[in-house]
């Protein structure tokens, strides 16, 4: 079993930066890379930026494909297996005792997580920033951002079931926008009701969340497929080019050319 010290990660390092609580860095791969078991010293998260890989452990074995970010406590025993296209990995580690240095009382998962890609705009703005080397100091409030997010207590007490068949629907549907008064049919509410009552439930009115999944949907198969822009859009509903540039970059910081073209760097 090998275990990692802080900043040790196997592949190429390119790039790196840090303060007193985290650590940045860019790793990358060769075709076929095989990664034997290990652990690191430090909890890290972890995100593929290019290429597939297998993931390991005594409890699960998945597939990691471009832009799932994956949190990894410290002593969580894996090992990886690169596809023959090989891969990049942005990695945050958090440096021993760094919450001791801050005043929120920030929690990290209690253990392993598998984020789906387009979850968290902060990191995706995050690896703009970085692979840009933009003022670090931008880039750890992009972390605090995450840290704020999963510390919310959003648990949010509902008899109304229906709230989980309006969520799925905007969670699979991406092709159509659909009308408050059209999800009310469909799941036979008053629109003025389902309109309050998933607000309070989620936080986001109907209009902000679809365009949340649509978006989130838009980042997976930019970092998927070889998809023209236009078609990514027209795949999420978006018929107006513009339109969709404007979304994507309100909620990413930046455009979806200008991201894809980031990662070939």
């Amino acid at each position: 079993m090998i275990l990692l010290k802080e900043g040790e990660y196997f592949g190429k390092n390119t790039l790196a930066q840090e303060d007193a609580n985290f650590k940045l860095s860019l790793q990358h791969y060769t075709p076929n890379f095989s990664i034997s078991e290990h652990y690191h010293e430090n909890d890290y998260i972890s995100i593929l930026t290019k290429g597939v890989y297998q993931e390991k452990s005594k409890k699960q074995e998945s597939g990691v494909e471009a832009g799932n970010i994956l949190f990894r406590p410290k002593d969580y025993n894996h090992s990886n297996a690169f596809t023959n296209c090989g891969g990049s990995c942005f990695n945050i580690e958090f440096k021993k005792d760094w919450d001791k240095n801050l005043d929120f009382g920030f929690r990290l998962p209690s253990g392993f997580e598998n984020y789906k890609t387009g979850n968290f705009a902060s990191f995706y703005k995050l690896i703009h920033s970085f692979l840009k080397n933009e003022a670090y100091e931008n880039q750890t409030e992009l972390i605090y951002d995450w840290l704020f997010q999963i510390n919310q207590n959003t648990a949010i007490s509902s008899r109304q079931p229906w709230i989980e068949k309006v969520k799925t629907i905007l969670e699979n549907e991406f092709a159509v926008f659909h009308s408050l008064a059209s999800l009310s049919d469909l799941v036979f509410v008053h629109p003025v009701y389902l309109s309050g009552a998933f607000k309070k439930k989620t936080g986001l009115t109907v209009s902000e969340y679809q365009l949340e999944m649509k978006l989130k949907n838009a980042m997976h198969l930019l970092l998927t497929t070889t998809l023209p822009i236009n078609e990514i859009g027209f795949n999420n509903g978006f018929f107006d080019d513009a339109h969709f540039i404007h979304s994507f970059k309100n909620r990413y910081n930046v455009s979806p050319h200008q991201f894809r073209q980031a990662l070939k760097s």
